[in-house]
């Protein structure tokens, strides 16, 4: 798994030809040799956060939060999701064991944005969490079309019943939710974070000496066991 920073990559794109695309890109676990972990996620409360830029996955009274930085076009953030610990958190939200937050950057660009506003319209139907498990799944295959587009999307949601209608297209096409990107975006860039993806635990940031968290169920299981047995943050 990788992590790109933000203050690197736009180094990098002001750069151009001068670096070369994965600069800011750090080694984390052991990319592509681990396994998606499966399970049952049924049906799962997501809304949106009283922040208004925070997508909230679970129960929001459960003890536990976990919040997400991401960006869709993060590969990263793909490893994370598909072979890292992602899928756990995800069964973990559903099982009623923490509540999952995702903070949605978009800083790789127009394709980001993109899919980050279809992720927004996707929440209105109930779909959040299906469309952005497909995003992640699809993340390789856009990427070698250029990125997210319109279209690439659409077909993705059409893999998800119950989804596409003409309120959704519409919702795609029109970027409806471009005020809620640019203050997810610069939510995200106004934190703590550095590169995605990154993890907060009942508000406090997992360093990047716990970063194994996120590729090593176990270790994320008793990261997050010592995590609720710490008296809460005044």
């Amino acid at each position: 798994m990788q992590v790109r920073s933000r203050r690197q990559v736009l180094v990098a794109i002001g750069a151009a030809a001068l670096a070369p695309a994965t600069a800011g890109c750090l080694p984390l676990g052991r990319p592509g040799e681990g396994e998606r972990e499966t399970g049952t996620v049924g049906s799962v409360a997501q809304a949106l956060g009283p922040d208004g830029t925070t997508i909230v996955v679970g129960d929001p009274s459960a003890k536990l939060t976990v919040k997400l930085f991401e960006d869709p076009s993060c590969p990263a953030c793909a490893d994370f999701e598909t072979t890292g610990t992602g899928p756990r958190l995800l069964l973990m939200a559903a099982a009623g064991e923490l509540q999952l937050q995702f903070a949605l950057g978009s800083f790789l660009g127009s394709g980001s944005k993109r899919a980050v506003n279809a992720l927004r319209a996707a929440l209105d139907k109930g779909k959040f969490v299906d469309l952005h498990q497909a995003v992640y799944d699809g993340q390789a295959s856009a990427k070698r079309r250029g990125g997210f587009s319109t279209n690439g999307l659409l077909d993705l949601a059409a893999t998800i019943d119950g989804l596409r209608d003409g309120d959704f297209d519409d919702a795609v096409r029109t970027a409806r939710h471009r005020e809620f990107v640019e203050a997810a975006d610069r939510a995200l860039s106004a934190s703590w974070v550095r590169g995605t993806p990154s993890m907060e635990v009942n508000g406090l940031p997992v360093k990047e000496g716990d970063r194994h968290v996120m590729d090593d169920s176990a270790a994320l299981r008793r990261y997050l066991k010592s995590a609720a047995e710490r008296p809460p943050r005044r």
